[in-house]
């Protein structure tokens, strides 16, 4: 019986590492759609807002079609206000926009800092014990990370505050899905609720600040709701439904796959030549992954 349920352990954990690696993958899909946009008359708050926008008539038709329970206890209002906020809005809005600033291979990098700021907030809030290879392999994965770094460009700080303010919102994230038992909520009802609040937090926040811009073209409301399916429908179901499995730590390690996919996705469709500092960081990265599944295999 003991041995059946390892094994049923292990194959729940192996799929859960799937669904984020998946998540990864579509993630590091987006940001090169994204730069597509902004010559086009986009920006930052624009790109945020429409990725979220489009998928609410998308989600709501699937939620009736499958009949979901819509309705929300207190608890899930009171953790879905902040979860919202936090990661399906405010990460998202400071990463686009740290685009404008730095290059997109700089904030991607700052943004990926958030594991180690998953790992401080379980450890500190939630008294979580911090395993020594957990650090170990976020450390390897940090360093293969950095390798992305594109120091040419010099530094802008209101740029890099963007990105590793991104990262420090989307671990929040991860965190309170994780501990407040939003992994446990429908998928659907989840990614819905996700796109409306932000939506209106969006809105309310282009009242004094006048950020969003509707009239764009045709090419670029395209690339919008390209990345508003993978990200607000895929992206966001696969991370939530990784997290419940592996828990917010190990799937914010398994998600630094994402920045490998961008440059993959970037060699393949725009030509990017991949140097050999970024050919150590795809293979640290890589390691950092196998040896997280190895430790996890462990401690079955």
């Amino acid at each position: 019986m003991w041995y059946l349920l390892s094994l049923f352990g292990r194959f729940m954990k192996f799929k859960g590492v799937i669904y984020v690696l998946l998540a990864a993958l579509i993630y590091g899909v987006t940001p090169l759609l994204c730069s597509l946009t902004y010559p086009l008359g986009n920006n930052g708050f624009s790109m945020t807002f429409f990725r979220n926008f489009f998928v609410i008539p998308i989600l709501y038709i699937t939620i009736i079609l499958k009949g979901v329970d819509l309705r929300l206890n207190k608890h899930e209002v009171k953790t879905l206000l902040p979860a919202c906020t936090l990661g399906a809005c405010l990460s998202m809005l400071f990463l686009y926009t740290s685009y404008k600033y730095i290059s997109i291979g700089t904030a991607t990098t700052l943004h990926f800092s958030y594991p180690v700021f998953v790992l401080i907030i379980s450890s500190i809030f939630f008294k979580e014990p911090i395993k020594i290879t957990n650090v170990f392999v976020i450390f390897v994965a940090v360093i293969g990370i950095s390798c992305f770094m594109n120091t040419s460009e010099g530094f802008n700080i209101k740029g890099i505050l963007y990105a590793v303010a991104s990262g420090i919102a989307y671990a929040l994230f991860m965190v309170i899905l994780d501990k407040n038992n939003l992994v446990g909520m429908n998928r659907y009802k989840l990614s819905f609720y996700i796109a409306v609040i932000s939506v209106v937090i969006l809105l309310c926040l282009n009242i004094p600040f006048k950020q969003l811009v509707f009239v764009q073209t045709l090419h670029s409301y395209y690339y919008m709701f390209i990345v508003a399916i993978l990200t607000s429908i895929f992206g966001i179901i696969l991370l939530k439904e990784g997290i419940k499995l592996i828990g917010a730590t190990n799937a914010a390690v398994f998600s630094l796959f994402e920045p490998l996919s961008s440059i993959i996705v970037s060699y393949i469709f725009l030509g990017t030549r991949i140097s050999i500092l970024q050919m150590v960081g795809c293979l640290l990265i890589i390691i950092s992954v196998l040896l997280l599944i190895k430790f996890n295999n462990n401690s079955c």
